[in-house]
């Protein structure tokens, strides 16, 4: 028993290390890394430059302007992919996180509208 929850546990630590380096790349692409960026044209916030529909979509708790604290930040994201593309979360399958994160949860009705933004990802990757 002891075995299973040991690997369990390295399994889970190993994503999520697998998952930093998305994260960074994102952040690189989105704003060069700056969690106080504001595209007021866009109203995208933090880090990631999330929207308020994206925000609204993860159904995470709490207001758009805690996107600004990488953390939450990464968390709404986070809760985004595993309701839009959840197979793709699990797997850590980045082309498909960029993707979305990108394009929406119908990123897949205009895939090419999404290649340049996956290029600029693996790019940083």
């Amino acid at each position: 028993m002891k075995k299973i929850i040991v690997v369990l546990l390295l399994s889970v630590s190993a994503q999520a290390a697998n998952l930093d380096g998305f994260f960074a790349a994102l952040a690189k692409v989105e704003s060069s890394g700056n969690a106080k960026a504001v595209n007021k044209k866009e109203t995208a916030l933090g880090i990631y430059q999330i929207r308020p529909g994206y925000f609204k979509d993860s159904r995470v708790k709490g207001n758009h302007e805690q996107v600004f604290n990488p953390t939450f930040a990464r968390g709404v994201c986070e809760a985004y992919f595993k309701r839009y593309e959840p197979a793709a979360f699990a797997s850590g399958d980045f082309e498909t996180l960029a993707r979305c994160h990108n394009g929406g949860c119908g990123w897949r009705k205009n895939k090419s509208a999404t290649d340049s933004y996956w290029k600029k990802i693996k790019k940083n990757l």
